[in-house]
């Protein structure tokens, strides 16, 4: 995974080609299935409310930490630690020496890092690394300054900005798309194909108040609005999903 959720796949192209649902792309070269058991039913609509462009952007920065943090979980609980500690307040202006020394070591730890992963052969993890502990550094000088940082990195307002561009590129009104979560696994529909992944392939999934995120191990996301929800209890949809990837659910069940 790059610093944020890749949008190479994000594109919209006409039935019989290739086809993008909210940033999942493939060959539509399957034929409609008998229908399985459909645990919820979204009927894609275009992206008009103003708050999917603020959610989508939290929702990429949920991502891109929680990639981090099960990549280096060792370097988050030092700086968990540092941020528990600095909440505690009372003190905070004889700590102010001590957060900028702080934001030194991270800042030039997250630098090499992030250098040597930029360098042939490029390492993912070392560009992820890099980049959240120079976060953390960033986050150390604030707190010196005593002003609240800012919480989401620009490279993924970049990133949401790039998905939903294209996202809003194609009319969903007229390209009708349908994504099914059944109990074999998620079948995306546009026009007369199918294509069909099992539960196995998501790795993570994600919520805010109007979107769910639903991020597959190829990099590849769902991004689904609450409102396309036609058939399903939303409140319990996250539980559901969650529960189908720990039992590992298929398409062979």
């Amino acid at each position: 995974m790059q610093s944020t959720i890749s949008t190479s796949q994000h594109i919209g192209l006409p039935p019989g080609s290739r086809y993008a649902v909210n940033g999942f792309s493939g060959t539509l070269n399957e034929p409609i299935s008998k229908r399985r058991s459909t645990m919820y039913l979204f009927q894609i609509s275009n992206c008009d409310d103003p708050a999917v462009d603020r959610e989508t952007v939290e929702l990429l920065h949920q991502c891109l930490e929680a990639e981090s943090r099960r990549r280096c979980p060792a370097m988050w609980n030092a700086i968990d630690r540092i941020r528990t500690h600095a909440a505690k307040g009372p003190a905070r202006e004889k700590r102010t020496v001590r957060y900028r020394i702080y934001g030194v070591f991270l800042l030039a730890l997250g630098l090499l890092t992030l250098i040597l992963g930029l360098m042939p052969p490029k390492t993912t993890a070392g560009i992820i690394v890099g980049g959240a502990v120079i976060i953390a550094g960033l986050l150390e000088f604030a707190l010196a300054r005593g002003r609240t940082p800012p919480r989401i990195p620009a490279s993924c307002k970049k990133e949401a900005w790039k998905a939903l561009k294209l996202r809003r590129a194609v009319d969903w009104e007229k390209f009708k798309t349908t994504i099914r979560f059944e109990d074999a696994g998620v079948t995306i529909c546009a026009e007369e194909k199918e294509e069909h992944l099992s539960y196995t392939r998501i790795k993570s999934v994600f919520e805010s108040l109007h979107l769910w995120l639903v991020v597959c191990d190829d990099e590849r996301v769902l991004l689904l609005q609450k409102k396309d929800l036609r058939s399903g209890n939303a409140d319990s949809f996250l539980s559901d999903i969650i529960s189908k990837m720990n039992t590992g659910a298929d398409a062979s069940g």
